[in-house]
């Protein structure tokens, strides 16, 4: 479940995000891109996840599953 969230948002390999950026080519002089543009970078709140989501997610299925094995194979041996 954490990986196809993880996957959805992008696959990112960075760490998690709470702010993503625009960037967008502006013209100088507005209506004249002909004499340059430069870059006007807007930030956007937004949660992007990162590669902690799908490791988390890893880790705790597997303690899950681990303390799921262990208690039935000790319900096994005591009932003998």
């Amino acid at each position: 479940m954490t990986f196809s969230y993880w996957a959805s948002e992008g696959r990112r390999l960075s760490l998690w995000a709470n702010q993503v950026e625009n960037r967008e080519e502006v013209p100088i002089i507005e209506g004249m891109p002909e004499l340059g543009t430069q870059t006007k970078v807007t930030w956007q709140k937004k949660f992007v996840p990162g590669m902690e989501t799908p490791s988390l997610g890893f880790f705790i299925s597997t303690i899950l599953f681990l303390s799921h094995y262990f208690s039935k194979r000790s319900l096994k041996k005591s009932s003998l």
